[in-house]
């Protein structure tokens, strides 16, 4: 009895440690955005600065990937209960599409624009080119990597059960919708269908290489409305 208390106590501690470790490396994520931000607080639109900030945060991004990537292999892989999909175009394709069917729904619900998306457009404003490699590139595989993989391997590594799925998908999606906003807004609603879907996509294929390339592919598609909302 004393050993199996023992051994309960050493999981939670565990798992609160690997939480912590995750919080710790979306902050370190947070810090390396600064400087994209840095121009479009200082109100600057061009010149030396401009360059060296986008720069410093690709440099800053690209080593935070290489950590994070080396972390994920490093890690025991997730088990779960669901079989993989026979096609994974095809199941690739069906996620696509209900990822979009639940971003216009959360478009009819939530009228206010995300704090995380106004902060975005006066990057955009300022730089871009960095906007596209940031938003299209960089920002999908560090917050997969982070809120998919190392999340569900260090937080979730067993999903060996439909209660456990769901508690961690419905985990790993709250967070995610919080980590896109700064307060607690109806925004958040906003961000929940792409993280849903992502997350399923995740424990579905059981491959963070599918739900990368969805994060990808939607974030893609949001850059162009935005570059089409530019040149009107």
């Amino acid at each position: 009895m004393q050993n199996s208390k023992q051994n309960q106590t050493n999981r939670v501690v565990s798992w609160l440690l690997n939480a912590a470790k995750l919080i710790g490396l979306f902050v370190l994520y947070q810090l390396a955005m600064i400087p994209t931000m840095l121009p479009s607080i200082m109100h600057k639109t061009s010149g030396i600065g401009v360059v060296l900030s986008a720069l410093a945060s690709l440099v800053l991004l690209g080593l935070l990937i290489w950590w994070l990537i080396w972390l994920y292999r490093r890690q025991t892989p997730m088990v779960s209960r669901l079989p993989r999909p026979t096609r994974p175009i095809w199941g690739l394709v069906g996620m696509f599409a209900l990822l979009e069917f639940g971003n216009v729904l959360s478009g009819l619900v939530v009228q206010q624009t995300p704090e995380n998306q106004v902060i975005l457009d006066k990057v955009f404003a300022t730089n871009p080119v960095l906007n596209v490699i940031l938003m299209a590139l960089l920002a999908p595989i560090i917050e997969e990597l982070i809120f998919r993989g190392l999340m569900y391997r260090w937080l979730f590594p067993r999903l060996t059960s439909w209660g456990r799925l769901v508690i961690a998908v419905a985990f790993s999606s709250i967070l995610f919708a919080l980590a896109h906003t700064t307060t607690f807004s109806p925004a958040i609603i906003a961000y929940l269908p792409i993280a849903i879907v992502l997350n399923l996509t995740y424990v579905w294929f059981n491959d963070i290489r599918y739900s990368l390339a969805l994060h990808i592919i939607n974030n893609s598609v949001a850059v162009i409305g935005m570059f089409a909302l530019l040149s009107h």
